[in-house]
C-alpha cells in the first residue's frame, strides 16, 4: 500500500500516559488538528488545555483521522484497543504506534487491517518521559517507505532522532526490544559496580565521573545512576514494573526465534525479584536499592 496524504492535518491520539500524553501536546503545538483519549480525565482535561479535542471513546477518537497514534502500556493494550477502533478507522488511514510492543503484535494487527486498506507502522519511542517532554525522543520506525515518509514529518515533531529500520512493521519493536535490553542491563551491571566500589572505600560520584568517560560509560552512569541514584530523587519517570514487562517481551520475542539469551534472561529476573521487593509502580531506578540490599544483606 502507499499512504494518501501528503499533508496530514487530522490526527487521533489515544494514550496520554507519562510519554502519551508529552507527546500529543507536542502535536498540538506545532499546531495539528488533534483529537485525543485515555481512560483518565485528567489527562484528558491537560490534553484539552494544551488545545486538542478531548474525545469521549476511542471511537470518538479516531473518526476522521487521517493518522491515528497508540501510545499504550504494552501489546495486550495495543491489540484490546484495536479490537475496539478497527470499524472506526477510515479506510486509507495510518495506523502508528509508539508502545513498546512485540513485533508479532504489530504484524497480526498490520495484517487484519491490510483488508481494509488501512497502512500500519510500528514505531516505538525511547528518551523517558523527559525525551517526551522536551520532543527529543529517538523513533524506531517499521513498516513501508511511503507510509513512513508520509508521517515523518509528524515524527520529527516528537523525536529528533527519526530511524526507519526496515520495510516489516515489526522490525521498530524488534529494535527496541533490544535497546532496551542493553539499557536495563546497563543499569543493573553498573548499579552493581557502583555498589562493589562503595563498600570497598571508594567515592560514589567519583566511580561514575571515571566510567562515563571510559570504556565503560553507558546511559546508566552517563545519566541514570548520577541524575536519579546518587541524588536521592528515583523519580526517572519509568516503573519497575514496565522494565520487568519489557524483559519478558524480549524473552517472548527470542524464544520466536528460537535463539536462547543467557543474559537476557538473567536480566528479565533479576528484574521480576526487584519488581517483587519493590512494588510494581517504583521508578526503575530503584533497582540499585534492590541489589544493595541483596549484596550487602
Amino acid at each position: 500500500m502507499v499512504a494518501r496524504y501528503t499533508d496530514v492535518s487530522s490526527l487521533g491520539f489515544i494514550g496520554l500516559g507519562s510519554m502519551g500524553g508529552p507527546m500529543a501536546k507536542n502535536l498540538v503545538s506545532a499546531d495539528h488538528d488533534l483529537t485525543a483519549y485515555d481512560l483518565d480525565d485528567d489527562a484528558l482535561e491537560a490534553i484539552s488545555d494544551a488545545g486538542a479535542t478531548a474525545a469521549t471513546s476511542t471511537a470518538d477518537a479516531v473518526e476522521g483521522a487521517e493518522v491515528v497514534f497508540l501510545s499504550l502500556p504494552g501489546p495486550d493494550n495495543v491489540a484490546a484497543v484495536v479490537d475496539e477502533i478497527e470499524a472506526d478507522l477510515e479506510a486509507g488511514s495510518i495506523l502508528v504506534d509508539l508502545t513498546t510492543s512485540t513485533p508479532g503484535t504489530t504484524e497480526a494487527i498490520a495484517n487484519r487491517l491490510a483488508d481494509r486498506d488501512i497502512d500500519v507502522l510500528g514505531a516505538p519511542v525511547s528518551g523517558g518521559s523527559s525525551g517526551a517532554d522536551a520532543g527529543t525522543l529517538s523513533i524506531i520506525v517499521g513498516g513501508d517507505e511511503a507510509v513512513f515518509e508520509a508521517c515523518e514529518p509528524l515524527f520529527e515533531v516528537i523525536g529528533s532522532d527519526v530511524f526507519h529500520v526496515g520495510d516489516g512493521v515489526g522490525h521498530g519493536h524488534a529494535v527496541k526490544l533490544l535497546n532496551n535490553y542493553l539499557s536495563n542491563i546497563a543499569l543493573l551491571a553498573t548499579s552493581e559496580a557502583v555498589i562493589l566500589g562503595d563498600a570497598a572505600g571508594l567515592d560514589r560520584q567519583t566511580l561514575v565521573d571515571v566510567f562515563s568517560v571510559s570504556s565503560g560509560r553507558n546511559s546508566a552512569n552517563q545519566d541514570k545512576i548520577p541524575n536519579y541514584v546518587l541524588t536521592g530523587e528515583y523519580d526517572m519517570g519509568f516503573k519497575i514494573g514496565l522494565m520487568e514487562k519489557d524483559m519478558r517481551l524480549l524473552s517472548e520475542f527470542a524464544g520466536e526465534q528460537q535463539v536462547p539469551m543467557l543474559l537476557g534472561h538473567l536480566t528479565r529476573d533479576l528484574a521480576g525479584y526487584a519488581k517483587t521487593k519493590k512494588g510494581f509502580d517504583s521508578d526503575m531506578t530503584r533497582v540499585y536499592d534492590f541489589l544493595e540490599e541483596f549484596m550487602l544483606e
